[in-house]
């Protein structure tokens, strides 16, 4: 009887349950974290990349008053590099509205 008393109190290799959902937990958690400011930083530079493609100049003049020669001047159309506080990178709306069901 003394032996399966001491076999039934014996805790050696035993593990405690807590230890791993604690574990679970905290990763999965972390790594939700992680992939947010990873998406946000992946839209940031799309937006400094959207404005940077833009602001490249295609303009074109042809010098020496050649007939049908003429000249185009090129606008950037995005807001210029430096987002405002708060605000969507480079001015892109990255916010859709909802469709109604069924349509």
């Amino acid at each position: 009887m003394k032996i399966v008393i001491r076999l039934w109190r014996d805790q050696c290799g035993g593990t405690s349950l807590i230890g791993p959902i604690l574990l679970c937990t905290i990763l999965g958690l972390g790594s939700i974290v992680g992939l947010v400011v990873l998406r946000n930083q992946i839209v940031q530079e799309y937006g400094d990349l959207s404005v940077a493609l833009d602001s490249l100049s295609q303009s074109w003049a042809v010098p020496g008053g050649v007939e049908g020669a003429g000249q185009f001047t090129d606008t950037p159309t995005l807001t210029p590099p430096g987002d405002p506080e708060g605000g969507e990178p480079a001015g892109l709306d990255v916010q859709v509205a909802p469709t109604p069901e069924g349509s």
